[in-house]
């Protein structure tokens, strides 16, 4: 089960246990969202293994009767959430937020890719990466794919004159055998599973470049630190 899906469940009982209490008691929408904050955070406790997840989970009853209270045009909120699909798609599929690489990052990638390879950037927003490959490694073929509608949109007129390649999918589903370097700045969650792609599709000698997130109990052949002031790395496993 996914983190939205798992989300969304305890929020739905919360509510409605807090709407029982609510009402069988007689007390106001504020002890709603209270016993509702207070009964989704127990329920999170052995449910989400990152400390955030109870934050969200006990603010969402308030602004949910935030929301409530202002009397705010309900196509506002369909607005908005269809903006931050568009936006952020790849969270709710494979937990991986937009990340925007650093120039500094991509010199040192650069310095990663040897002479004439074919680079696919998996997660690639954007398109940043692809087009400072065009410029200035112009002997490398870059190619990318993007699953969030408005990051790839952008990408595409970004590289609309470019030779890079642009698709637009879900990065899992590519199929990585006819690349040299696969470039991944994703999250730490979907990591194993692209060491497993990787290992069974990658060709032997190739390489899988990750910034900042670790492989689990993969070590990398080598590190290299991009000096921002994120403390940000290149991790790079040799297939």
């Amino acid at each position: 089960m996914t983190q939205a899906a798992r989300f969304a469940l305890i929020q739905l009982g919360a509510i409605l246990a807090a709407s029982g209490c609510v009402f069988i008691l007689r007390w106001p929408a504020f002890y709603w969202a209270l016993f509702a904050g207070v009964f989704s955070v127990i329920a999170a406790i052995p449910w989400h293994d990152r400390k955030w997840w109870s934050l969200i989970h006990f603010s969402f009853p308030f602004l949910l009767l935030l929301a409530i209270s202002l009397s705010i045009d309900p196509l506002w909120y369909l607005a908005a959430f269809l903006l931050c699909w568009m936006i952020f798609g790849g969270v709710l599929r494979n937990r991986v937020p937009l990340y925007l690489s650093n120039s500094q990052a991509l010199e040192q990638l650069a310095e990663q890719v040897p002479q004439g390879s074919r680079l696919l950037d998996i997660g690639a927003g954007t398109g940043t990466v692809l087009a400072w490959f065009v410029r200035h490694r112009p002997d490398v073929q870059a190619d990318g794919i993007e699953f969030a509608w408005l990051p790839w949109l952008l990408g595409r007129i970004r590289l609309a004159n470019s030779p890079a390649g642009w698709q637009h999918g879900d990065a899992f589903a590519a199929d990585l055998a006819e690349y040299d370097v696969v470039y991944a700045y994703l999250s730490p969650e979907p990591m194993g599973l692209l060491w497993e792609k990787a290992q069974k599709e990658m060709r032997p000698g190739s390489l899988l470049i990750s910034n900042s997130f670790d492989i689990p109990n993969v070590p990398p052949e080598r590190v290299c630190n991009i000096g921002d002031w994120k403390g940000s790395r290149l991790l790079v496993w040799k297939i």
